[in-house]
């Protein structure tokens, strides 16, 4: 964590009542963000910036997994009229663990910016819907719970900025994890 007094901090936890794979695939599927995060108008990952390595983890539940990480670079554009702001991040995915994206502070609207995405098995029954028990649709949904952690850390590059921005970032922040979850009902069956 950043020792900052203007640096901003968001973290939220939630059980999704789908599998890891699944829900890695939703949140690394930027290029369709624009459709369901909230104030995001635009979200487009630079397809010619893709590139993998072989990794290696100490830790064997992984190593499969860890084997290949992916990075790209994505250009994402929030805000509600008359704010509008666009930032290129370098995104680290790492399947089915972990997404990093870290904003490109030569963009000139963060000195920092960085968001974490964990997902891990969690035990079935973890998932409490909101409105009571769902009915399965067909067999889309895998068996399988996930607990999805999301954090934020950000700070701008101008103070003035920095205080009409992070109204649209705080509104985005508390309501990312509602819009994921009901994009995953969406894809995979509620």
């Amino acid at each position: 964590m950043r020792d900052s007094r203007s640096s901003q901090r968001f973290q939220e936890s939630q059980v999704f009542p789908y599998t890891r794979e699944q829900i890695f695939d939703l949140v690394a599927d930027i290029d369709r963000y624009r459709e369901y995060v909230p104030l995001c108008t635009e979200s487009v990952v630079l397809h010619n910036t893709w590139r993998t390595e072989m990794v290696s983890t100490h830790e064997p539940a992984k190593q499969a997994a860890a084997a290949e990480r992916r990075s790209v670079q994505a250009q994402l554009a929030v805000g509600y009229p008359p704010f509008h702001e666009r930032y290129t991040s370098d995104v680290v995915l790492e399947r089915p663990w972990r997404i990093t994206a870290t904003a490109d502070q030569s963009d000139g609207m963060f000195t920092y910016m960085r968001t974490v995405w964990d997902f891990a098995h969690a035990p079935e029954g973890a998932y409490k819907p909101p409105l009571g028990p769902t009915v399965q649709k067909g067999g889309d949904r895998a068996a399988g719970h996930t607990l999805v952690c999301f954090s934020i850390e950000y700070e701008f590059s101008n103070a003035l900025h920095a205080h009409a921005a992070s109204l649209v970032f705080n509104k985005m922040a508390r309501s990312n994890m509602a819009a994921y979850l009901a994009r995953s009902h969406v894809l995979y069956g509620a």
